[in-house]
Formats: structure tokens, sequence, C-alpha cells
């Protein structure tokens, strides 16, 4: 008996080792990078990637989102809310790269309408796969602080489908239910207050609400009710170096 206890010990030994040995490791599955970024350079260009723009302002004006330069180029630097005339050398905004220019109160011309408006500009991203934690970031600015009139900017996502439709409607959304980030949605005239900020200012908000990994689109919304050029509201902003950050 005590010659065949070593005997069973090595046996079972061995059936342990055979059995640790026979296990599958599993391969941790590939993970794909679906980060992209757009520094706006032309309009066209973005469009040509994919990129909607979508103007639901009503009364609708004559422009949308415009290639940098605002209306200082535009428009010879006439404010028509305060009567000033103004030619600053860097042409609006300075230099901070070519930037989308949100339209501010020249998009609904005095000939719509009373000249007030409800201001609904949307500039809506390719499609992409998307997942709650992922980022967007971007730069964006008005004209000065304290601005003259307030500007909002809501970033949306669309948590329905991978569309771009917004509605047709100045209050419609489409898919775009889920708001990530809201800024100056109380419409004050100083940053220190919460407002538009004066000068290139970068801000990141993250991707919730989404009920499972799936293609979807950001969309930036320039939404500023009682705009245009009668309106208490809207100056005009600008967006640069926009980045999508996957976290797959």
């Amino acid at each position: 008996m005590k010659n065949k206890l070593p005997l069973l010990f090595l046996l079972f030994a061995a059936v342990i080792i055979t059995t640790v040995s026979c296990e599958k490791k599993s391969t941790p599955a590939s993970s794909t990078d679906f980060s992209f970024n757009e520094e706006f350079d032309t309009v066209s260009r973005a469009v040509s990637k994919g990129w909607v723009l979508a103007n639901n302002t009503k009364p609708i004006g004559t422009i949308g989102w415009i290639q940098g330069f605002f209306y200082v180029s535009l428009y010879h630097g006439y404010d028509s809310k305060t009567g000033v005339i103004n030619y600053p050398s860097s042409g609006g905004f300075g230099a901070n790269n070519p930037s989308l220019s949100g339209s501010d109160f020249i998009m609904t011309t005095a000939d719509c309408g009373n000249g007030v408006a409800n201001i609904s500009n949307w500039l809506i991203s390719p499609e992409v796969m998307m997942k709650n934690g992922d980022q967007v970031s971007f730069y964006t600015r008005t004209y000065s602080d304290p601005a003259v009139a307030a500007d909002r900017l809501e970033v949306r996502i669309n948590t329905l489908n991978s569309s771009a439709d917004v509605g047709r409607d100045s209050n419609s959304v489409g898919g775009f239910t889920k708001v990530i980030l809201d800024i100056n949605p109380d419409y004050n005239l100083d940053a220190a207050d919460g407002g538009y900020p004066g000068e290139w200012t970068k801000y990141t908000a993250t991707i919730s609400g989404l009920p499972i990994a799936k293609k979807s689109r950001v969309a930036l919304r320039y939404y500023v009710p009682d705009g245009g050029p009668l309106g208490n509201n809207s100056l005009g902003i600008g967006i640069d170096k926009f980045e999508f950050n996957s976290r797959y």
C-alpha cells in the first residue's frame, strides 16, 4: 500500500496538468477605431465627406453655414443691430484656420416677415459607428465678449437611426433627440455668466443615451429663437477643428 501512494499522486497530478494544457486560450476581440476629424477647410469638401447642412429657420433667410470670414467680408462689416460699420483686419473671427461659421442675423433678412425669426441651423456629421462613452470635441466662438446679442449651440446625437433627418420645422429635431452639450441655453451675453465665448474655446461632450453601439450622427444645431435682424438674439458663431474620438 505504501508503494502505491506515490503512483496515485503522480497520476492525479498528470490529470490536472493535462486538463490545464487542453484549455483553449481566448483571443481578444479585434477593435476598430472609428475616430475622425474635420478641419472645415471648405464647405464643399465637408459635404463631399458626408457632412449635411440643414436650415430650418423660419422665416428662412439667404445664408446658412458658410466658409469663415462671415458678415464682415460679405456685408462690408455693417452690423444692423448696432448700426456700426467695422472692418477688422482679421475678417471677423481672427486666425484659427478656416472655419465654418454659423450664419447670424443675416440668415433671416429684413424682407422675411417682420425681421424676427426662430433660427434653427444644423451642421450634421457623416454617419459613424458610435457607442456610449465616445467623445466629440470642437472649437467655437462668437464675435465679442460681452456679446451684442446672444447665441446658442446644441450638440445632439441621433438615437433612432443613422439618418440626417431633422424635420422641417424650426422646433423639430427628427431623430436627434439626445442633447449631449448645450452652450448658453439661457442666452446670456457675458461669457462669465455662461454666455457664448468671445474667443476660440474648446468644448468636449461624451456620447450617451444610445441603447446599443450603432451607426449614428452628431449634429451641431445653431438654435436661437427671437433672432434675425430685428430680434433680440443671434449674433453669429464659428466652428472649427471638430473631432470624433472612438472608445472602441
